[in-house]
């Protein structure tokens, strides 16, 4: 429910203070790994203009990130990120690619992310397919079923002795 408020905050420009939004939270702020959160948000695909909601996040506490640390960070994590695996299992999971890779290591993961999205949508169109035949054969139960009940009207109808 925060996370749902955070993002509709974030996506109306807010300038509410909504709790469960922030990006980090006070010990991390605090600590100021900002390699290693570098690290983690290119691993994540994550953005780099992300540092900007961690700055958000930490003015609270009187911390500015480091933009150089973090920015190193990034750059290391990202390339765990842009490989053509990584690229397949979001392709496969139906994500949206936010074109963070860096151009040496987006060509290969790009062929991942469209094998894997090629996959996500045969799966989809076959699960189309199989609630489409539920459908059908829902109908055809329906069907038989209201055709039995005529049958039967009909056979009591014409069984019954005339007067």
């Amino acid at each position: 429910m925060n996370r749902k408020l955070c993002l509709m905050g974030i996506g109306l420009g807010s300038a509410l203070v909504i709790t469960g939004c922030a990006t980090l939270s006070k010990d991390q702020c605090l600590m100021g790994d900002w390699y290693e959160i570098g690290v983690q948000d290119g691993t994540a695909g994550y953005a780099p203009d992300r540092l900007a909601q961690h700055r958000e996040a930490c003015a609270e506490y009187r911390v500015r990130p480091d933009r150089e640390a973090y920015q190193a960070g990034w750059d290391d994590g990202i390339g765990a990120y842009c490989t053509p695996e990584r690229g397949y299992q979001e392709g496969r999971r139906g994500a949206s690619y936010g074109q963070v890779c860096p151009p040496p290591l987006e060509w290969a993961f790009l062929q991942g992310y469209r094998n894997g999205q090629q996959v996500y949508q045969q799966e989809q169109r076959l699960r189309q397919l199989e609630q489409e035949k539920e459908r059908k054969r829902q109908e055809i139960r329906q069907r038989d079923e209201e055709r039995r009940k005529a049958d039967d009207h009909q056979r009591r109808h014409h069984s019954s002795p005339s007067t």
